[in-house]
C-alpha cells in the first residue's frame, strides 16, 4: 500500500467500538438465535441502522459495502422478474436484509475484543441446541415452548435430532460451525476451567453431530478440522482423520471384516450415498435428478432466474408430483432462481471477504478468527449438497460470522496505516 493510501485509509476507518457498544445489539442478537429468530433479527435490524448512523461516513467508502448493495438491489429485481411474484416478493426477504446487515456488523466486529465477544455468546447459546438434541436422543423431547400466547421454540422429534430446527441436517451445520468457533476459543483462552469447559462442549458437540446422520454435516466437519490440522501441522491428527475417513468408506463399500469395526451408524449412511434404491433423498441419484433440473431452469433463464421460491413450485409441478424445498446445492439454487449474475455476485462478495480475512489471519494468527474462517469454510463446503441457508437464524449466524472476517480486515487494514507516515517527505526536525 502506498504511503497515501495507507494515510487515507487511517482516516476512512470507523473508530473501534467498546464492549458495551455491542451489548445493546450485536450480542443481544447472537444470544437469542438459538431461541427465536424475531427477537434476534429485530436487534440486529435496530443495531443495522445504529451502526449506519454512526459509521456512515467510513462504510460508504469500503468497495464491499457498494457490493453488497447492489447485490441487494439485484435480489429485489429478482423477485419483480420472477415467474411468480407472489412467491418472489415474499422471497427476496430471505436475502436482501442480510446483505444489507453485513457492513454493519463488520463495522461493529473490527477488534479482536468484539470478535472474543461474540465468539463466546454465540458458543454459549449453542448450550440450548445441544440440550435440546440431547433431549431428543436420551428422553425423546418433543414438542412446543410457549410463553402465554406467544410461541418461544420447540423441538422437531423423530429418529434423528434436529433440536429446535426442522431437519437434522440443519442442526448439523449448526453444530459444526459452533465446532469450529469452540475450537477457537478453546486455543485463544490459558484458563484451565474455561479450557475444561470448552473440551466438554466439543465433546457433546461431536458427538451429537454424529447422531444426526448427515452425511453433508459429516464431510463439511471433517474438511473443517483437516484445514485446522494442517495449519497447525498436527500430522498424526491429520493421518488419524484419513485413517478413519478411510475406515468408514471400506465399511460403506463392504469390504470383508470392516462393517464389524465401524459403527453401523456410519457405515449404513455412507452404503445409502451409492445405492440407487435407497429411501428419499438417501441417495446421491435423487440428488442429481434435482440439480439436472436445476441446471435445466438455468439454462432456460440464466440472467435473470425465475424468481425466488420458483424451485419447489417448479419441480412439484412434474408428472408424477415429486415434493422438494430446494435444489440441495446453494449455488445452482442461487443461480436457478436469481440468475448467473447474481450468482457471481455474491461468489464474488463472499470469496472477497474470505480472502481478506485469511489474510488478516495469516499477520495476526489469532485463534478466534481461525476458528470463524473455518467454521464459514464449512458452510460453503456444505452448500455443494445442501441450501441451510433458508433457515433464517443459519442465515444470521453466517452473516455474523462474515462481518467478523471482513471487520478483522478492516482492522488489519488499520494497523497498516499506522504503521506507514502520512508524508514521509516532510521534513524532520534535527535533535538538539
Amino acid at each position: 500500500m502506498s504511503n497515501f493510501s495507507a494515510s487515507v485509509a487511517s482516516k476512512d476507518l470507523p473508530p473501534s467500538p467498546r464492549p458495551w457498544q455491542l451489548q445493546g445489539w450485536l450480542l443481544g442478537s447472537a444470544a437469542l438465535i438459538p431461541v427465536n429468530l424475531a427477537p434476534s433479527l429485530l436487534l440486529a435490524v435496530v443495531g443495522t441502522v445504529q451502526s449506519y448512523g454512526r459509521y456512515w461516513q467510513q462504510i460508504r467508502r469500503d468497495p464491499g459495502f457498494w457490493l453488497a448493495g447492489l447485490l441487494s438491489l439485484a435480489v429485489v429485481v429478482t423477485a419483480l422478474l420472477g415467474e411468480d411474484w407472489r412467491l418472489s416478493l415474499p422471497g427476496m426477504f430471505n436475502y436482501w436484509p442480510f446483505l444489507l446487515m453485513l457492513p454493519a456488523f463488520a463495522a461493529a466486529l473490527r477488534d479482536p475484543l468484539s470478535r472474543r465477544c461474540l465468539a463466546q455468546v454465540l458458543v454459549l447459546g449453542s448450550g440450548l441446541m445441544l440440550l435440546l438434541g440431547w433431549g431428543e436422543v436420551l428422553w425423546g423431547w418433543q414438542g412446543h415452548l410457549f410463553l402465554g400466547p406467544l410461541w418461544i421454540t420447540g423441538v422437531a422429534g423423530g429418529e434423528r435430532p434436529a433440536a429446535a430446527f426442522t431437519s437434522p441436517n440443519l442442526l448439523a451445520i449448526y453444530l459444526v460451525i459452533h465446532l469450529g468457533l469452540a475450537a477457537g476459543l478453546w486455543g485463544a483462552t490459558q484458563s484451565h476451567p474455561t479450557r475444561a469447559g470448552l473440551a466438554a462442549l466439543l465433546g457433546l458437540g461431536s458427538l451429537l453431530l454424529l447422531l444426526t446422520a448427515s452425511r453433508n454435516g459429516w464431510g463439511a466437519g471433517g474438511l473443517a478440522l483437516l484445514i485446522g490440522l494442517a495449519l497447525r501441522r498436527c500430522w498424526w491428527g491429520l493421518a488419524f482423520l484419513a485413517g478413519l475417513g478411510l475406515a468408514g468408506l471400506a465399511a460403506a463399500l463392504d469390504w470383508p471384516g470392516w462393517r464389524a469395526v465401524v459403527p453401523s451408524l456410519i457405515w449404513s449412511r455412507l452404503a445409502d450415498t451409492f445405492d440407487p434404491q435407497a429411501p428419499y433423498f438417501s441417495s446421491t441419484a435423487n440428488r442429481l435428478d434435482a440439480w439436472r433440473f436445476a441446471l435445466q431452469m438455468v439454462w432456460e433463464r440464466p440472467l435473470t432466474g425465475w424468481g425466488w421460491q420458483s424451485f419447489p413450485a417448479l419441480y412439484n409441478a412434474q408428472d408424477p408430483p415429486e415434493l422438494l424445498g430446494h435444489c440441495h446445492n446453494l449455488y445452482l439454487h442461487l443461480a436457478a432462481e436469481g440468475g448467473i449474475p447474481l450468482l457471481l455476485g455474491y461468489l464474488a462478495l463472499w470469496g472477497w471477504i474470505l480472502a481478506r480475512g485469511w489474510r488478516a489471519w495469516r499477520c495476526s494468527q489469532d485463534e478466534i478468527l481461525l476458528g470463524v474462517l473455518l467454521a464459514l469454510t464449512a458452510f460453503f463446503a456444505a452448500g455443494l449438497l445442501d441450501v441451510v441457508i433458508l433457515d433464517g437464524r443459519l442465515h444470521l449466524l453466517i452473516t455474523l460470522l462474515l462481518g467478523a472476517a471482513w471487520g478483522a480486515s478492516l482492522e488489519l487494514r488499520c494497523s497498516q496505516a499506522k504503521r506507514v507516515p502520512a508524508d514521509p517527505q516532510a521534513p524532520r526536525s534535527m535533535p538538539q
